[in-house]
């Protein structure tokens, strides 16, 4: 071997040496940043969650601990409790667990197991439980930018003491989508064969398909942390681009157009309804409310001259201050929200 191959081999060694001195210095410097800053939010989050507490703001993380080393950072809770005495209200979860990449900390999904029990002043509760939960969201250093939300198997019950019975629900699958469109929020919510009946009794109406796209003004600051109330879509409007409602064998609804909500929950707005299935509607709905049979009979008849005697009928639906309008003819009063 001639002293060039030497100096030669010897100078790959030296580069060797100091490569992998690099990869062990990075190593070491990235895996002290990461359980620096889960650390960091162990020793932090309970003080943000104190803090919260004395503007009645509750929450809890139980078994709190950080998880993910090395390419991932998340929040697991073994159980999950929230609390706000603003307005009475309160709710518990099961385990909570959520995950970020390491390289994108702004984008996270979240899963949570039931069962959850939800209390709201005076005397509203809530029991749900459900096969899977999860959510998504993207951040940017403001807030949320978009979050999505979906559920398999989602059963549960609704009791009040202005009800002597309580209403059970159940839906196969359902999904919450909202992101930011300038100033406006944009919702789109699909549930999947919704079934609702009362405790011991049948269902009101077949499982139903429900979807609902639209668009609320000047409110995408929800998604930037703004604190809700139990009647924050008051005082709100918006576009209802579409809400279709299929109970199948032919009966389905859609309703479009624009709304706004008044200091009193009570709703207004000009909306086109289309309605498919007009004879199978009036059977249905005379089944459900027998005392209203008349109403849905003039109802139904009214439809189907409007519709040249067909079975399906695209009409306009005026609501005014919550009461709802058929031409003259008033159909009911919607609930405030």
């Amino acid at each position: 071997m001639t002293m060039t191959e030497v100096d030669k081999g010897s100078r790959a060694g030296r580069k060797l040496l100091w490569l992998a001195a690099g990869v062990v210095l990075v190593t070491s410097l990235y895996s002290g940043g990461w359980f620096l800053a889960a650390d960091q939010i162990e020793k932090r989050l309970p003080a943000y969650l104190a803090e919260k507490r004395k503007a009645g703001l509750g929450a809890e993380c139980g078994d709190m601990e950080v998880r993910g080393f090395p390419f991932r950072i998340g929040l697991f809770c073994e159980k999950v409790r929230l609390d706000d005495a603003r307005y009475g209200a309160s709710a518990s979860f099961g385990a909570l667990r959520s995950a970020a990449q390491v390289y994108q900390p702004g984008r996270a999904v979240i899963e949570l197991d039931g069962p959850a029990e939800i209390r709201v002043s005076p005397g509203v509760s809530i029991s749900a439980d459900w096969t899977l939960l999860h959510a998504s969201l993207a951040a940017t250093l403001t807030g949320v930018d978009r979050t999505s939300l979906a559920y398999d198997n989602l059963t549960g019950a609704v009791r009040s003491p202005l009800s002597a019975k309580g209403l059970n629900f159940g839906a196969n699958h359902g999904e919450l989508h909202l992101r930011q469109n300038g100033d406006d929020l944009d919702a789109a919510l699909s549930v999947d064969k919704l079934d609702l009946r009362p405790e011991d009794g049948q269902s009101l109406a077949r499982p139903a398909d429900i979807a609902a796209d639209f668009t609320l003004t000047g409110k995408a600051d929800w998604l930037l942390g703004a604190s809700l109330s139990p009647h924050a879509l008051r005082g709100t409007a918006g576009e209802l681009r579409q809400l279709a409602l299929d109970l199948g064998d032919g009966m389905s609804a859609k309703l479009s157009g624009p709304f706004s909500v008044n200091e009193q929950g009570l709703i207004s707005g000009e909306f086109s309804l289309t309605l498919m299935g007009i004879g199978a509607w009036r059977d249905s709905l005379s089944k459900a409310v027998p005392e209203e049979t008349d109403l849905i009979n003039n109802v139904a008849n009214m439809l189907t001259a409007l519709a040249g005697g067909k079975d399906k009928a695209t009409v306009k639906l005026n609501v005014r201050d919550g009461t709802a309008f058929l031409a003259f003819v008033p159909l009911g009063v919607l609930p405030a929200l």
